[in-house]
């Protein structure tokens, strides 16, 4: 995985997001995440399949927000999960019948929020995850249950509760993402930040991304 991951918002067109990745493909970024919680599970499987048709076209990867089953029928290359998707019987029950070919195959990413806890200690007696997120660092139009962090104390301290990938995720732009490289961040999961913004910003967000990386 590439260090800045594309997640697709949940308010775009399909026609919208192909078009939109088409150019950040073009401008580098290479793994993304497909997240859809307005359609049905027909119409989420469809529109992954085209998503990921471009994106493997092109030389990147895909990973699948919530849908496990859809990650692994379609072929891209992982899911993510939250905590609490994760905890369901039928998510659990599936992750279990194709563990052989999930742990060989596929990229499993875990949503902690500000959980030290899960951070420190996520729940393994499954799978083993290959990143971890957190956040919400900071306000933003893609989600709008968020929880912010009470401090940066605690910004900086779930940094040494995991020697896991750590995605940083919430509300990062061209604008804030170089305090979280500041703070130590090296891993940024960005919505809004590369679909609604212009391609200098972009490319400001990519440029302060390889500084020191």
């Amino acid at each position: 995985m590439n260090s800045i991951y594309a997640i697709t918002p949940v308010n775009l067109s399909l026609e919208k997001i192909i078009s939109k990745t088409s150019n950040l493909l073009e401008l580098g970024i290479k793994t993304y995440q497909y997240r859809d919680k307005n359609n049905d599970l027909n119409i989420i499987k469809d529109n992954s399949k085209i998503l990921l048709e471009l994106i493997k076209e092109n030389g990147g990867e895909l990973i699948i927000n919530d849908y496990p089953e859809i990650a692994l029928e379609i072929g891209a290359d992982g899911f993510h999960l939250g905590f609490e998707d994760y905890q369901k019987k039928k998510n659990q029950n599936f992750l279990k019948k194709h563990l052989n070919l999930i742990k060989e195959n596929y990229i499993k990413g875990l949503s902690c929020k500000w959980n030290l806890e899960l951070v420190s200690n996520p729940p393994e007696d499954i799978l083993e995850w290959d990143y971890l997120a957190v956040g919400s660092f900071f306000k933003s139009q893609t989600k709008k249950d968020i929880s912010l962090a009470r401090s940066d104390m605690i910004m900086k301290e779930v940094l040494l509760k995991t020697k896991k990938p750590l995605y940083s995720i919430g509300g990062i732009n061209n604008e804030n993402i170089i305090n979280l490289k500041k703070m130590g961040y090296k891993k940024f999961a960005i919505s809004e930040g590369v679909y609604a913004f212009e391609d200098h910003e972009i490319k400001n967000i990519i440029k302060i991304n390889n500084e020191g990386n």
